[in-house]
């Protein structure tokens, strides 16, 4: 009685064992596929002359999500067999609550790390010493540093200027195109920001709604085939 305790104690082990490396590959796959898009997506799309900054804008990266969260979330529920039934049902959907976020947010992190880059190449700065000039230009423009910061900033505007020239000058190209748009449509500048603004914040929303069903889509087809 007491071997076959001990037998089952060492199975759960190996089965945990197997999970914990499932998901971790799993994990680590996706963070590494979403941080090359970003990069691709950088080099190759956002550095476009006429529609570069629109791209931008939209996020257009964040269609890969639809892949990326599918196989999480898939990959969690197939992973939920090496545990005991249920038992693997809720840890992998504590987990997927807990990663699916993360994950999304990393194109925001990797997108930020570049920005940095590109003002220490360009300034010829340490990337200590970028990152407190653009902590100084996010605190200006929307009281908040670091990635927290960027994540508010490129939600109201697409522009990430990479040069000190441009940070300093960027109110009075602002205000340019502010008057040109008056000018043109007789709409205030301030309903122009808010307008901008919230298209953006809505186009998030939009992927991170996508980013959950998409997973938890996936995720219930998965213990459906592993009948968890």
């Amino acid at each position: 009685m007491f071997i076959r305790k001990i037998s089952i104690f060492f199975l759960f082990l190996i089965k945990l064992s197997i999970y914990i490396f499932c998901t971790s590959f799993i994990f680590s796959t996706i963070i590494s596929a979403k941080i090359i898009s970003v990069k691709l997506a950088d080099r190759f799309l956002y550095s476009l002359i006429l529609f570069g900054d629109f791209l931008r804008g939209i996020e257009i990266v964040e269609l890969f999500n639809i892949v990326a969260f599918a196989v999480v979330g898939m990959g969690f529920g197939l992973a939920s067999i090496f545990l005991p039934k249920y038992l693997g049902r809720y840890v992998s959907a504590i987990l997927l609550i807990i990663l699916v976020p993360i994950i999304f947010l990393t194109t925001q992190m990797v997108r930020y790390d570049i920005w940095v880059e590109q003002v220490a190449n360009n300034e010829n700065l340490s990337l200590d010493g970028a990152e407190l000039l653009t902590n100084s230009f996010l605190n200006q423009r929307v009281g908040n540093d670091g990635i927290y910061g960027f994540y508010l900033y490129t939600a109201q505007f697409p522009i990430l200027p990479d040069k000190k020239v441009q940070m300093n000058n960027l109110d009075r190209l602002e205000k340019s195109v502010n008057s040109k748009f008056v000018s043109l449509i007789g709409v205030p500048p301030g309903v122009i920001y808010w307008a901008i603004s919230l298209c953006f914040w809505a186009i998030r929303i939009f992927y991170f709604v996508v980013a959950v069903v998409t997973t938890v889509a996936h995720f219930r087809e998965g213990l459906r085939i592993v009948k968890c």
